[in-house]
């Protein structure tokens, strides 16, 4: 009897357990690159923002752990390009120019990261507020975005009186763009947050893996990493069921 008891209880317990579906977005506010260090500088292009969208499931494997599986895209931020400065000037008007020569700051890949994911949920005195960690990992299929570029590039900084700042109008006198193919790779994430009422909010460190191969104009190709590791701040809502 005693069993069967225990069993019902076992039961129970396990039926009470509720299952999550996360709609989950995010921004990264720092982005570096690694890899390719002969043609980027390893930081994150300015005015340029990487974010995502995903969604995940996951069950209930005792009171407070969960696993499960997303998805998501994630568009990442531009990698910056290394760039030489030529000459500069002023002309006549007081409008400031600098002649660069370099590579262009690019977007080399998106990814779509298929994961799984694990959460471990901290009790609280108040049932409608869960801390969380997680931890993700999987495959990034990484969708290519642009060739490696070079340009000859003259930047004009025209003086705003009425907003106190400069207008930036770059003008590209010679670019030539090189055959970049980007393959898949690993990808993982770590991080935690709070859920309140089922609004989740959460500070996410990822990394995809992925490498760039580079038409030399020969025939032949260079291969390079060309990793992206980001800082991720995500918002979602979790619907338990």
């Amino acid at each position: 009897m005693k069993k069967v008891l225990a069993g019902i209880f076992l039961a129970a317990s396990l039926v009470s357990f509720s299952d999550e579906l996360v709609i989950r977005g995010g921004f990264d506010f720092v982005s570096d690159y690694s890899g390719m260090s002969d043609f980027i500088t390893g930081d994150s292009g300015d005015d340029s923002l990487g974010y995502e969208l995903g969604v995940e499931y996951l069950k209930n494997v005792s009171p407070n752990f969960l696993i499960g599986a997303g998805v998501g895209y994630q568009g990442h931020s531009k990698a910056e390009g290394k760039r030489v400065t030529v000459g500069s000037w002023y002309d006549s008007y007081g409008d400031y120019y600098e002649h660069t020569y370099g590579y262009e700051d690019q977007v080399y890949y998106n990814s779509v990261p298929i994961y799984l994911t694990a959460k471990y949920e901290f009790d609280t005195p108040n049932k409608d507020i869960k801390p969380y960690v997680k931890a993700n990992i999987g495959y990034s299929f990484n969708i290519h975005a642009n060739d490696l570029t070079l340009s000859d590039t003259v930047t004009q900084y025209v003086y705003d009186w009425y907003d106190d700042d400069y207008d930036e109008y770059t003008h590209t006198y010679a670019s030539k763009s090189y055959d970049t193919e980007i393959t898949n790779g690993l990808y993982y994430g770590i991080g935690g947050g709070v859920q309140i009422s089922g609004f989740t909010v959460d500070l996410m460190y990822q990394a995809n893996y992925a490498k760039a191969k580079i038409d030399n104009g020969d025939g032949t190709r260079q291969e390079h990493n060309l990793n992206v590791h980001r800082l991720t701040l995500g918002l979602g809502y979790a619907f338990n069921f």
